[in-house]
């Protein structure tokens, strides 16, 4: 394998970057069978460039330009891709263990099987490079591989979190054991793969296909599943998906939540509706404060004017639940599924608990998804928004000062009618 050092690797790729954009000097990085290994390119552009056979183990490709590039029965193991560009590349037969993808780009990926062949001592062709693409043990934490396709790919020990697989082609895929925590798998195809073990909490199959599928002891907790999924996962016997049914009435439970919090937990019990089929429901003007709603069903279910302070809907299907005009202070909807919901005029802001010193509660929507929800005059001051999803969402004289918006994203929102601090994402 020919062998070049960063200095060079950087004229390359500024050639390469004219010829992309072409300008005069311009020159297609041709990288086929070289050896990047354990070298810092960090940043550069090798769009559409040759790097079949390459050696990239190790490197350090943080941020680093892949569009279209051919990266065919490549060795990728334990490179740093943090935030790389792979879109459109053709990664056929690539050797991915170990390596860190989190928040890189590969929409319409090709990660099916491929191998190089070379001609043996008796003149018979021998696979020298490649098959199946090796993913085990790596990380593809908030990546997109919507569309992307993968074929009998080793995925062991993928961790997948927080991913968008939206419109993947994912046949005979292993994935034993790997996490999809909260992964946008919607109209994904999953066919003949292997999920025994995996985690898909939190994680939304809309339109998905799960045909011929090994579920095992996949944990579906929290997850946002069509009648079709839900149906491959009954039929496999799965109980991560299974509802329970509360030890008496929900007119008993709300009976029992009220007199533990007019004893302030001296008599009766706290509301734990965690797990229970709350669709179509109705909740309004009640007051469920500190109630446990963890990992509910509560599509259609209706809070208007309720009193949910502290109350914990952690993971839950909240597809559009109206809220309107609720206490919603410091309540817990970390990972839950908020498509469609009304939070018009809810009060999400912090409270303080224990005395004029003690420990202020904010509201939390780490991970949540709010697409097309309506939060008009919501108030979200102080609110934990990290990761949170509001795309589609109308946000008119929404209060959102003071947030922890890292990483939340506001897809086709208009963010100028809200209330914002200066530099708050998507503000002009």
């Amino acid at each position: 394998m020919t062998r070049v050092d960063r200095a060079t690797l950087r004229d390359i790729a500024a050639a390469n970057l004219r010829y992309v954009q072409k300008l005069p000097d311009g020159r297609r990085a041709k990288l086929a069978f070289f050896d990047l290994s354990d070298i810092d390119i960090d940043g550069l552009d090798f769009s559409g460039a040759d790097l079949t056979g390459a050696r990239l183990k190790g490197c350090s490709a943080r941020g680093t330009n892949f569009t279209g590039a051919t990266l065919f029965c490549a060795d990728l193991r334990f490179a740093r891709l943090q935030g790389a560009r792979l879109d459109h590349a053709d990664l056929r037969g690539a050797n991915l263990r170990g390596a860190d993808l989190t928040a890189a780009n590969m929409i319409e990926a090709d990660l099916r099987e491929g191998a190089l062949a070379r001609q043996g001592a008796t003149g018979q062709s021998e696979n020298a490079l490649g098959g199946s693409v090796d993913a085990a043990t790596a990380t593809f934490r908030g990546v997109d591989l919507s569309g992307a396709r993968m074929t009998r790919t080793i995925a062991m020990q993928v961790d997948l979190s927080d991913s968008r697989m939206v419109g993947a082609q994912l046949d005979g895929v292993d994935f034993r054991n790997a996490n999809f925590t909260g992964a946008d798998m919607r109209e994904a195809a999953l066919r003949n793969c292997n999920l025994s073990g995996a985690t898909l909490r939190g994680a939304v199959a809309i339109g998905a296909a799960f045909e011929g599928v090994t579920l095992g002891d996949a944990d579906a907790s929290g997850a946002v599943l069509d009648a079709s999924v839900r149906k491959a996962f009954e039929i496999a016997g799965n109980p991560s998906i299974r509802m329970r049914e509360p030890a008496e009435s929900i007119d008993e439970a709300l009976a029992l939540h009220a007199r533990w919090i007019a004893t302030q937990g001296g008599a009766g019990r706290r509301l734990d509706l965690t797990n229970v089929n709350l669709s179509g429901m109705r909740f309004d003007g009640q007051d469920l404060s500190g109630a446990l709603l963890r990992n509910a069903y509560a599509g259609g279910a209706t809070f208007r004017g309720s009193t949910l302070v502290l109350t914990d809907f952690s993971l839950s299907d909240l597809n559009s639940a109206d809220f309107t005009d609720a206490d919603m202070r410091a309540a817990t909807l970390k990972r839950s599924f908020l498509a469609h919901a009304k939070l018009v005029g809810a009060n999400l802001q912090p409270v303080r608990i224990g005395g004029p010193d003690g420990q202020i509660m904010a509201a939390n929507l780490e991970r949540a998804r709010l697409w097309h929800a309506d939060l008009s005059r919501a108030d979200l001051r102080r609110a934990i928004l990290n990761g949170a999803d509001f795309g589609h969402t109308l946000l008119v004289d929404c209060d959102l000062r003071e947030c922890d918006a890292e990483h939340a994203t506001f897809t086709q929102c208009d963010v100028g009618v809200a209330r914002t601090d200066p530099g708050f994402p998507g503000a002009k």
